[in-house]
């Protein structure tokens, strides 16, 4: 199957999670950096990749979000004790604080924006539940129900009406992100597949629309490597975009929705992994 070709912007390190600014002009990731993970930014059309952080941070920093509301940053922050909360940061590099909230356990990843740039939601790998945080109460209101559900990362839709998970039923076995199929909650709580017959995905993100997800799955392998894959949030059109060899992960959108970025490795000879992006067809 012929796929879209790919253009490496970094290379010959750990690079994960990328994300775009706002304006489309740079692109935000995690690179693993002297026994801890950093923020990094680099110009989306290829350049030099520079620290974020005015100053260094007091924990590991991963899993990015970039709000287009108000330009701040939310990332997963672990500490040296291994508990992972989240923290904020504007997007100059300056402020960076942990974000003061109850009702999480002290195991919390992948945050992610809702339009309106005063809330977030989780997910709770304690309770392996989908969280909402609003950031000026600081409460975290539970949004799917782990009885039907265990839950993986979460993105909110550009409307905010609907969450995209990566999650499993819960038919009371030990969660296995490798099990992992895309789902959507509403509002009220209503869950679903986005696949009638769900097949192995996981890390879904929204495209600026509303209208697809890109989203990572090892559907096509036999050796549980993975590819990045399109789909219609009606279940519909499912196409694949890159190739297994990448063994490509955690995909996000351009503001444009022109374009996606993502990690992968630039061959099977090397365990580096660089940021890479391809354009996508509207």
């Amino acid at each position: 199957m012929a796929t879209p070709a790919v253009t490496f912007l970094t290379s010959g390190h750990q690079d994960f999670w990328p994300c775009f600014s706002p304006d489309g002009s740079e692109i935000l990731f995690s690179r693993r950096a002297a026994g801890t993970w950093e923020l990094l930014v680099i110009p989306a059309a290829g350049g030099l990749p520079k620290s974020l952080a005015q100053s260094p941070l007091p924990v590991a920093a991963t899993r990015a979000n970039w709000s287009r509301q108000n330009n701040r940053i939310a990332f997963t922050g672990t500490s040296s004790r291994e508990e992972n909360s989240i923290w904020l940061i504007n997007s100059d590099g300056s402020n960076a604080h942990e974000l003061q909230a109850h009702g999480l356990s002290k195991q919390v990843f992948y945050p992610s924006w809702f339009p309106g740039g005063q809330q977030v939601v989780v997910m709770d790998a304690q309770e392996m539940v989908i969280k909402r945080i609003d950031l000026n109460s600081g409460a975290a209101v539970t949004v799917t129900d782990h009885k039907n559900v265990l839950t993986g990362m979460p993105s909110v839709a550009p409307d905010g009406k609907w969450i995209a998970f990566a999650g499993q039923k819960n038919l009371g076995q030990q969660y296995d992100q490798t099990k992992n199929s895309i789902w959507l909650v509403n509002g009220d709580g209503v869950t679903r597949t986005v696949e009638l017959n769900p097949a192995q995905g996981r890390a879904p993100s929204w495209s600026p629309d509303g209208k697809r997800l890109a989203f990572e799955s090892n559907r096509v392998s036999a050796n549980g490597v993975y590819a990045i894959f399109l789909i219609n949030r009606d279940g519909t059109g499912l196409v694949q975009v890159t190739a297994p060899v990448l063994n490509a992960d955690h995909p996000v959108w351009s503001p444009a929705g022109n374009e996606l970025a993502f990690s992968a490795r630039e061959s099977v000879w090397t365990k580096d992994r660089g940021i890479a992006v391809v354009a996508i067809r509207n």
